[in-house]
């Protein structure tokens, strides 16, 4: 029986944190030892570290190397804004720290780079949260058909990732003029949601891409106009092994969809699958609440099975325990952000641009 991996939570800065991070305090495989926040952030996220710290028990810093030097983690979760993760991650490896980060690992290549030398140097293992682009049990039973030849050779792929939720989770106008006018970057929808789509791509042709078409605009929000990102994105996509795919990705207003629009069609030379990764999902029909703004119609959708995020964390687990890579690895995550700038440069020259790569 192997001793509970020894884990640090770092940042809570965006929402996901709180969803890994309960996974991990839910683990057998794990024990939380401490939270940490970097020293410049933001007094929400300081609140919801301090919160989660003592719903564990542990203390918390406001510095993570405080909490490295005090704890010494084995490994941490990581959910900090993409321009400050590959300085984090980079010293995290040289201590030989195993690190689970959110998406967007960086805001460029650059960043992304750095990131899987690091990585590749140090010998740590690391996975970043596109979680459900293999871990949703419908697109991982995909995965598997395909794998096991089910549709013959993969020619097309077709792939939607809408989510809905409307302005809930976007930002205001007065955000984004603040942003905008303080030189601060904000993360368009592709970058923050493509990944679901690219790296679920990725494992049914496994292979590379090697070029990309784009078009995309802020169709929907105001705010995404001012500052200057899209909510909704169209991207053609030829792979290295000849395979073409189509992916569709952004932020809708809707808001009477229980959840994410996510659906996938693989179409090979033996046959067609089609997928729904709303599927291991019941819904249930509840009371309306008045004057809720977001109400979602009275929908509620509890997942049967484990969800996707907590068989993320199992895995990041046991490829430390097993001595191997988890699913999603560093250089999936350079690869996604190659293909990502590929994208917005052909947005920006309506060209077809092909993925370099150094």
């Amino acid at each position: 029986m192997h001793e509970p991996i020894r884990c640090g939570i770092v940042g809570f800065e965006y929402g996901h944190q709180s969803a890994f991070g309960t996974a991990l305090a839910d683990e057998p495989k794990a024990e939380i030892v401490g939270v940490a926040g970097m020293p410049d952030a933001s007094e929400e996220a300081r609140v919801r570290g301090r919160e989660f710290a003592e719903r564990c028990g542990v203390a918390y810093f406001d510095d993570p190397w405080a909490l490295m030097d005090a704890e010494a983690p084995e490994a941490v979760s990581l959910c900090l804004p993409p321009e400050r993760n590959p300085e984090v991650v980079v010293e995290m490896a040289s201590r030989g720290v195993h690190v689970m980060s959110e998406k967007p690992v960086a805001a460029g290549s650059d960043g992304a780079c750095r990131i899987a030398e690091a990585v590749g140097r140090s010998g740590i293992k690391f996975t970043f949260g596109f979680h459900a682009a293999r871990f949703a049990r419908p697109v991982s039973r995909a995965i598997g058909a395909v794998r096991g030849g089910q549709v013959g050779e993969v020619r097309i792929l077709n792939g939607t990732h809408l989510q809905v939720k409307g302005p809930r989770y976007t930002i205001s106008v007065e955000e984004a003029r603040r942003r905008r006018a303080a030189g601060e970057p904000s993360v368009g929808e592709l970058a923050n949601h493509g990944g679901y789509l690219f790296l679920a791509f990725t494992a049914y042709t496994d292979s590379r891409v090697g070029s990309v078409f784009c078009e995309q605009d802020a169709f929907f929000y105001e705010s995404y106009r001012i500052a200057q990102i899209e909510d909704l994105s169209v991207v053609s996509l030829e792979y290295e092994s000849g395979v073409v795919g189509t992916a569709v990705v952004g932020r809708t207003t809707t808001k009477s969809l229980p959840t994410t629009d996510v659906r996938h069609e693989i179409i090979g030379s033996g046959g067609v699958l089609h997928v729904n990764a709303m599927r291991d999902r019941v819904f249930v029909y509840g009371e309306f609440e008045d004057g809720d703004e977001f109400n979602r119609g009275g929908f509620d959708t509890p997942a049967f099975g484990p969800e996707s995020w907590r068989l993320y964390v199992d895995d990041f687990l046991r490829a430390i325990i097993e001595g191997r890579d988890p699913e999603l690895t560093a250089r999936d995550a350079l690869e996604f952000h190659l293909t990502l700038e590929a994208a917005y440069e052909s947005a920006a020259t309506q060209r077809v641009i092909e993925v370099e790569r150094s």
